[in-house]
């Protein structure tokens, strides 16, 4: 869903007051999205709006979360909203809806498919350990999203002791080619959080892979 808008659109008597906030929140949500909000976003949005998270594990039990303790879960000391829409974006919490009940719910995702046809796994999925790499929380509120995003990727390609890919890294929704990508690289190196060391639980010093309790 394109987050292009037409701000006279707005004011247009013809347009309902649903699609003004729609198109609204569309303009808000697109940079978050390279400007293409996928619908769960919409979603995620709604329920941030009102004010507590159905967060789900492995299964079928759930828990209504406050924001603030939500906050707190996610390790966030900023901007929640933000916060949560990046984790979606990076495909760290996934927004599914639940037809039967007509709600839209999260689950926190342990690890993401690697081939298509694979299933996703959540938190608290026995067959869901998975090697993780360490993430220093600041990035999300100090660095520009493209960047943040750039840290990830050459922190979880360090860890894995693989070669960072600036051609295939180029290719990904919201992205601009390889020179882009090289540029968020340097980018990244130059903030200091792609060798950031200190997590106690990591002998590697925060550049390891580990698994969760």
């Amino acid at each position: 869903m394109t987050a292009g808008m037409n701000p006279d659109q707005i004011d247009d008597p013809r347009v309902s007051d649903e699609a003004r906030a729609l198109m609204t929140r569309l303009a808000r949500l697109g940079p978050l999205y390279g400007n293409k909000v996928p619908k769960a976003a919409l979603y995620l949005d709604d329920l941030i709006d009102a004010g507590q998270l159905p967060i789900f594990r492995d299964g079928e039990e759930g828990t209504l979360v406050p924001l603030a303790e939500a906050a707190a879960r996610f390790g966030s000391t900023g901007d929640i909203r933000q916060s949560l829409h990046d984790l979606h974006a990076l495909g760290a919490l996934l927004v599914d809806t639940d037809d039967e009940h007509d709600m839209a719910l999260i689950r926190m995702v342990a690890k993401r498919p690697e081939e298509p046809g694979q299933p996703w796994r959540f938190q608290g999925d026995p067959d869901a350990v998975a090697a993780m790499t360490c993430m220093p929380n600041r990035i999300w509120e100090e660095l520009p999203l493209e960047v943040a995003g750039a840290v990830a990727y050459l922190r979880m390609c360090r860890s894995r002791l693989e070669k960072p890919d600036p051609e295939t890294y180029g290719q990904r929704e919201g992205m601009n080619g390889t020179a882009h990508a090289r540029k968020l690289f340097a980018a990244a190196l130059a903030s200091g959080a792609v060798d950031e060391k200190g997590c106690e639980a990591c002998p590697a010093g925060h550049l390891c892979t580990r698994t969760e309790d």
